[in-house]
């Protein structure tokens, strides 16, 4: 009874839908939903004074690997004439106008179409293929102006600022993405590399409460909002994380869907030529210590809801639709966080010189965390119990022959243990302190 009482357990029951409560994507105008307003008769005007603004600076660092080029979008469209206006719309989108209209948005380049029955869907899917393939173009506003003249179709894209203000925040994007890449170190293989990367941005990154609409903060959907505002909702968290993955190499795109039941994003990415879900605005949490890190299709609809894929979509009807332009099958568990980072526990005697030599090196460098994941073959409540609630206690046995090893000011914390259980990923999670 001795032993029982000096131990205090802060035990967090935390069901995996629940973790993010603090940090969930509540968008109903999510910036990427391109809405259009159509003109009858098409009067452009094209006496806009335009400033022509570059987006890529290329830093000379082992990891960076290209300009960072994404296709999903592009390959995931159906016809020639989609794809020539998604040729268009980069050709337009780096000259912006230094004058704003009546509704305070500078006027693009013109995107013209030689099809003047191209739809409204066809420019809808356009415009987000091309902006999800380049989260570079950060500037781009949720609403498009179109019609038809001839045999053509044309689109009037907006930026939210003039090209000399754009031109600034080009810059010091530019400038803070060299700075993460120069920071990483040397040979990391790809699972550490998404890590770092990962662990980055929500270093960099606070998830903004009370942005609904672009109205009330455009930049915060934006990557620019999520590496230098340091604020972001979903959408500017899903690009930060796309646009550095891929200048590293990684292939990375989005998952659209739900979450909290409101209009959702996150990531996908390929990890040792497997993909995985990556969610990392639900990452951003107290209390999610990496539990939405390459998860399995399985895994991530314990608490999203995955929208269906973009086909062949021939209506107008489709509009305003939440769907995925690319989605590819996540059916691996080999890079999941738990399954990477964690101690296993295949019996309590067998693991004990495992769990004392990880938790040694995790002290001596003074980690936040310990990660136990449990066997199959144990019952995870009874293994909680074990290690935690009643004799013998077994993670505190383990704590005090690690702390018997280690020097002060690296030593354990055996007293109590704050725990976060994971019952989805046969996880816990230990909260270490030092004394």
């Amino acid at each position: 009874m001795e032993k029982k009482k000096m131990r205090y357990i802060e035990c967090l029951f935390i069901i995996i839908a629940l973790i993010c409560m603090s940090s969930g994507c509540i968008v109903d105008d999510m910036i990427g939903d391109a809405q259009g307003t159509l003109f009858e008769k098409v009067k452009f005007d094209d006496d806009s004074n335009y400033t022509a603004v570059a987006a890529e600076q290329a830093v000379d660092c082992e990891y960076y690997k290209s300009n960072g080029e994404i296709t999903h979008g592009y390959d995931s469209l159906n016809t020639d004439k989609q794809k020539e206006c998604y040729k268009a719309i980069n050709e337009a989108v780096y000259k912006i106008s230094e004058e704003a209209n009546e509704n305070n948005m500078y006027p693009i380049g013109k995107v013209t179409v030689n099809d003047g029955s191209f739809s409204e869907l066809d420019m809808d899917v356009c415009i987000k293929a091309y902006l999800m393939d380049n989260p570079q173009v950060f500037w781009i506003t949720n609403r498009y102006n179109y019609g038809s003249a001839g045999n053509q179709a044309i689109i009037q894209l907006f930026s939210y600022v003039s090209g000399t203000e754009c031109q600034k925040m080009i810059g010091a994007l530019n400038e803070e993405i060299n700075k993460i890449m120069t920071s990483i170190p040397n040979n990391l293989k790809e699972y550490h590399l998404e890590k770092y990367i990962h662990n980055e941005v929500l270093e960099k990154c606070t998830y903004a409460k009370g942005i609904n609409t672009a109205e009330d903060g455009w930049e915060e959907f934006t990557v620019y909002g999520a590496l230098i505002d340091g604020s972001a909702v979903c959408e500017g968290y899903a690009h930060a994380m796309c646009m550095l993955l891929n200048k590293v190499g990684i292939d990375c795109y989005y998952a659209n869907g739900y979450g909290e039941n409101s209009p959702h994003m996150w990531n996908t990415v390929k990890i040792d030529g497997n993909w995985y879900h990556l969610d990392a605005t639900w990452d951003d949490h107290d209390n999610a210590y990496f539990n939405y890190f390459n998860l399995n299709d399985k895994q991530i609809q314990s608490d999203h809801i995955i929208s269906e894929k973009y086909e062949d979509k021939k209506s107008d009807e489709s509009l305003g639709e939440v769907y995925n332009l690319f989605l590819p099958e996540c059916n691996s568990d080999s890079a999941n966080y738990f399954v990477v980072e964690s101690t296993y526990i295949y019996d309590f005697e067998e693991s004990r010189e495992i769990m004392v030599e990880d938790l040694v090196n995790a002290a001596k460098n003074l980690d936040d965390i310990f990660t136990v994941k449990i066997d199959n073959s144990i019952d995870f409540q009874d293994a909680m119990d074990e290690m935690f609630n009643e004799d013998p206690y077994y993670m505190f046995d383990y704590i005090k022959e690690a702390n018997e090893q280690l020097e002060s000011g690296h030593k354990i914390n055996d007293k109590n243990a704050s725990i976060i259980m994971l019952e989805n990923f046969n996880s816990v999670v230990v909260k270490l302190e030092y004394n």
